[in-house]
């Protein structure tokens, strides 16, 4: 997660974190395709501002170690 302490729109400091958010629910998209399992989903934190309602998702280590081009990431230039 980013160490940023102040919201990147409204510059507020009024900022909460919610982890072990799953990246594959069951009804919605596949948010890290590649980095779950069959039984597990990858996991993800939130950090949302308070006074803007910004929301702002970071995948955690394990899931960024399978964000790979074999697993169809591909690198922006």
């Amino acid at each position: 997660m980013a160490t940023r302490k102040t919201c990147p729109d409204c510059d507020s400091t009024n900022l909460h974190v919610h982890g072990g958010i799953a990246a594959k629910g069951g009804y919605g998209p596949d948010l890290l395709p590649g980095t779950s399992g069959i039984f597990t989903s990858a996991k993800m934190k939130a950090v949302v501002c308070k006074d803007c309602g910004l929301v702002r998702f970071y995948a955690s280590q394990d899931a960024l170690a399978k964000i790979t081009s074999e697993r169809g990431w591909q690198r922006l230039l």
